[in-house]
């Protein structure tokens, strides 16, 4: 009986417990409520911290979530991301408010290939100075001036802006961006015949050197000729790899030499840099690519030389006629190499026995009638196919 007085004792004197006020059970969950309140709000402090220093440095959101930690589960960070996103747009919305902005505009495309229209708005705030600042990045279909316009109106009235505040517009002097009476200009004259449209000065301003530089001889053959190399060193996979091969090489010989230093961010694996029509930058990149990799760069031209007139058929200003002059040239040196025999180009020492104990056949057959001329006439045959006389 004394067990049992003592346990219904115990018992009363825990229940009286829980009943006093500051140990109710509402207020018990409340303060760990309190707590666990007072812990994430901690934890998402320090999760923006992070977000905003990768979101500075450029970096990736790589961190896994042990414990099952959301906060800095990499989905979590990029719903962070969107809110600062939020933030900011709405921040530039206010500041607009019902006043005018000019509209710039450009396009590009992403490392998937995928085609997207760079959106920035330039304004003047209350306090009077020029701002310009960027909205957004639109994925579309294509760069039809009708999509893009689609594509603009739906961000603009996302942002709570219309057409009828533009005052200006900034593009490129693409067909589909500034064309007359079917680009993107002329769409948006139609909502707002006030959106004046001026030239991208900086696009133009490269125009301007790129004209120059096709138009004086001794430059124009000088960038044609860079470009030739660089379509040839970078036209198939394997020679690409013999570029890197070559590069790896070479650094490796100077790190071991003392010839090249050792310091972060220096000795990194490049690459050839194609120039493009309109940016006069991707023409100094080229060169400068050009000129770290020069010594590569012969290894692989060497190693396509017995390509012959390929180079020449490279050239962009190369007509017709003088690619099948260069086409029958080639038919024509088969043809005389053919006629001359395999003796013109045996070597001295060649032994012209017999191949094996198994057949009366000489090395000297097997060469020439096996192997070199039948690979000539084939070759031959090849090119009559391909270039026939009616084709050509």
């Amino acid at each position: 009986m004394g067990n049992v007085d003592s346990f219904h004792n115990k018992a009363r004197e825990k229940c009286d417990f829980l009943l006093r006020e500051k140990q109710a059970i509402n207020v018990v969950l409340r303060r760990q409520t309190e707590a666990e309140d007072h812990k994430y709000k901690a934890q998402l402090r320090v999760s923006i911290m992070v977000v905003r220093l990768l979101l500075k440095t450029g970096l990736p959101f790589r961190e896994n979530d042990p414990k099952n930690n959301q906060l800095i589960f990499p989905t979590s960070q990029k719903e962070l991301v969107q809110c600062f996103a939020q933030e900011v747009l709405l921040s530039i919305r206010q500041k607009i408010g019902q006043d005018v902005f000019a509209l710039l505009v450009d396009e590009s495309s992403d490392v998937s290939k995928k085609e997207q229209m760079a959106i920035v708005l330039r304004y003047v705030d209350s306090l009077g100075f020029v701002k310009e600042r960027f909205i957004g990045v639109v994925h579309v279909k294509d760069t039809s001036s009708l999509i893009l316009k689609n594509a603009l109106n739906e961000v603009l009235t996302s942002n709570k802006l219309s057409f009828s505040q533009i005052r200006g517009q900034g593009y490129d002097g693409a067909s589909n961006m500034r064309g007359e009476f079917n680009g993107l200009k002329a769409l948006i004259l139609q909502e707002n015949d006030t959106t004046f449209y001026v030239h991208c000065f900086a696009h133009q301003l490269q125009l301007v050197v790129v004209a120059v530089a096709k138009k004086h001889d001794g430059v124009s053959d000088f960038f044609e000729q860079n470009s030739l190399v660089v379509n040839v060193v970078c036209a198939s996979c394997k020679r690409k790899d013999l570029l890197r091969e070559q590069a790896r090489e070479r650094v490796q010989k100077g790190l071991c030499s003392g010839e090249l230093e050792t310091r972060r961010g220096l000795n990194q694996e490049t690459t050839l840099v194609r120039a493009r029509d309109t940016r006069w930058g991707s023409h100094f990149n080229t060169l400068t690519s050009l000129m770290k990799l020069f010594a590569d760069v012969l290894v692989v031209l060497e190693f396509v030389k017995v390509d012959g007139g390929y180079l020449q058929l490279q050239k962009k200003d190369l007509d017709i006629l003088e690619a099948a002059s260069m086409v029958r040239g080639k038919m024509d040196a088969l043809q005389f190499l053919r006629d001359m025999g395999f003796a013109s180009i045996l070597p001295k020492y060649f032994y012209v026995g017999a191949r094996n104990h198994t057949t009366t056949k000489t090395n000297g057959f097997h060469f020439e009638v096996e192997i070199f001329n039948t690979v000539v006439d084939m070759q031959l045959t090849e090119y009559r196919d391909r270039f026939s006389e009616t084709s050509t």
